[in-house]
């Protein structure tokens, strides 16, 4: 897969990129266009196009963290479920097994805290995905400076 290749993906499906010592999920906005992101100070409201993108990051490959992300994303999309952003120095951020960004744009970094980014363009990840950045396009997905993992898209059901 080259980098500026567009995979497609559309509202029925979670692209899952299998690396060596992690996890991304990436699953369209859909029609579902209103999406809550809550800190310690205020709540956001962020609206979103069908072709935005949620991704969500682990931190590990087991079986049970690629249930895990798919539960996180239908919660989010198809619940409502709020983001949380957790503050920089609170015990659980090195707890997280798995974190969430929502937008038309997501850079992951092995450079900042889990779950404390509120402005949703950047996410952590584990150090093989550093720099990727993932762009939702109409009827897909782009990834800039894909370095490494494997690519599969299934069905998104839970």
């Amino acid at each position: 897969m080259l980098n500026n290749d567009i995979i497609p993906l559309n509202d029925t499906g979670i692209l899952l990129l299998h690396g060596e010592s992690g996890i991304i999920g990436i699953v369209k906005a859909g029609t579902n266009n209103i999406y809550f992101i809550e800190t310690e100070e205020k709540e956001i409201v962020l609206g979103l196009e069908p072709d935005d993108l949620l991704v969500a990051s682990g931190f590990d490959t087991e079986k049970v963290t690629i249930n895990a992300i798919k539960c996180v994303l239908y919660m989010i999309r198809e619940v409502g479920t709020p983001l949380i952003i957790l503050p920089k120095h609170h015990p659980a951020t090195k707890r997280l097994k798995i974190v969430t960004s929502i937008g038309n744009r997501t850079c992951i970094s092995c450079d900042i805290t889990p779950g404390t980014h509120p402005e949703q363009d950047m996410l952590c990840g584990v150090e093989e995905f550093s720099g990727l950045g993932i762009v939702g396009v109409p009827g897909g997905v782009k990834f800039n400076n894909l370095c490494s993992g494997n690519i599969e898209v299934v069905p998104f059901v839970i």
